[in-house]
């Protein structure tokens, strides 16, 4: 895994920070959303490391290496040879791969000899390499116009020599070939942002078009949990299967299960001295339920909420969400009806303010009836319905939604 832009990049308007962490945690986004790819190709028995042999690792599978950087890949580069590198330690199995990715969003050099490299065979791939640092390639390189500061240049070649004469060194040779005889290079892979646009055209058609954002948020914090980090970083097929399973039932176009919903963070928006002029707070009032008007609040957003997006995902009709308010309305005033014989010779305010609360409470603690089939529809949800229902004013005023038990 590394950055895309050089150590210098700047903010727009802004000096550059040495301490700048934005371009790290961006790398991380990338690696993550290659690990998920690779995710969905393990087979049932097959598991995917993150870090522990490399970036990406599906044990006696592919080891892939990945690089998010803007400039080009060149004969000296880095990436390349400090990749290699990595795979001749001696603890690494190279071995037991049948391939070693080296995966970056660079594309070849002009003048580059890799770009022949995925077709050459393994003794032309050695071949190419010692062409490369033969010295007169090595003085071809270092003198770039792309450097400038002579200095800066030169402490860069140095650092660039010494590294592929580790690579090249004799005594390697033997693990070299069996790095060679694995090694292929992608140049030119998608950019963070098209590799997200690639993943949600590929993977997400099943999933309400406003919970795509989400989705991949979800996957991606899973992939980068506390628990799968803390146990080594391995995610299992049955893991990532069972993940994705869990979010798509939740997110698909058409779901079964009532959408989730943010409470906490729409309680945030509630201003109870702002929702006291409207029509559903004055009927809660009315009955002495002060103390339940932001909570009341609340759930109205909550049903508004819901509703809004599952039209805007095309999921709910105009019809369907019309007949669960009918039905809602039709059962409240039969509940109502019958709370009000119980308070026949009852002329007391303060007491039928109370049974009027008690009425409320007892509604609102009603079991739910699913919201258009929606399994585990919220209480909040309905008792939302409630308070839109409370909030209209029908033509015809036997219609009305109230909560007051006398006329």
């Amino acid at each position: 895994m590394d950055t895309t832009q050089p150590e210098n990049a700047t903010l727009p308007g802004a000096a550059p920070l040495p301490f700048d962490a934005t371009l790290l945690f961006k790398a991380l986004q990338y690696q993550l959303l290659v690990a998920v790819e690779y995710c969905y190709d393990l087979a049932p028995s097959e598991c995917m490391w993150l870090e522990a042999m490399g970036d990406v690792t599906v044990p006696g599978k592919t080891q892939a290496e990945v690089k998010l950087y803007t400039d080009s890949l060149t004969d000296s580069h880095a990436n390349f040879w400090n990749t290699i590198k990595n795979w001749l330690h001696e603890n690494f199995e190279r071995t037991s791969f049948k391939s070693l990715v080296l995966l970056t969003t660079q594309k070849f050099g002009a003048l580059t000899l890799l770009k022949g490299w995925n077709t050459a065979t393994p003794a032309d791939r050695l071949a190419i390499m010692e062409s490369i640092v033969a010295p007169s390639q090595v003085d071809a390189n270092t003198n770039s116009k792309d450097e400038p500061d002579a200095e800066a240049s030169a402490a860069k070649a140095s650092k660039s020599k010494s590294l592929q004469q580790y690579v090249m060194a004799p005594e390697r040779r033997d693990a070299l070939m069996e790095v060679l005889e694995r090694m292929h290079i992608t140049t030119g892979a998608d950019s963070l942002e098209q590799r997200l646009q690639n993943y949600e055209t590929r993977h997400l058609k099943p999933i309400r078009p406003s919970k795509c954002k989400q989705f991949i948020e979800e996957l991606l914090g899973f992939i980068s949990s506390p628990q799968l980090v803390i146990g080594r970083w391995v995610i299992t097929h049955k893991a990532f299967t069972d993940k994705l399973s869990e979010l798509t039932h939740r997110y698909m176009k058409h779901p079964r299960t009532f959408p989730a919903v943010d409470v906490k963070a729409l309680k945030k928006t509630i201003n109870a001295e702002e929702i006291r002029p409207i029509l559903f707070a004055q009927k809660i009032v009315e009955i002495g339920g002060e103390t339940h008007l932001k909570e009341a609040a609340l759930h109205r957003v909550v049903a508004q909420t819901t509703i809004s997006d599952l039209y805007t995902d095309g999921v709910l009709f105009k019809s369907m969400v019309d007949l669960y308010l009918g039905n809602h309305l039709t059962q409240h005033r039969y509940g109502r009806a019958l709370a009000m014989l119980g308070c026949a010779g009852v002329t007391c305010p303060a007491a039928l303010g109370t049974r009027s609360m008690m009425f409320y409470l007892e509604r609102n603690a009603l079991a739910v009836e699913p919201f258009c089939g929606l399994e585990n529809t919220m209480p909040e949800f309905r008792n939302g319905i409630y308070h839109i229902l409370a909030s209209e004013e029908p033509e015809d005023e036997d219609d009305e939604f109230h909560w007051r038990l006398w006329k």
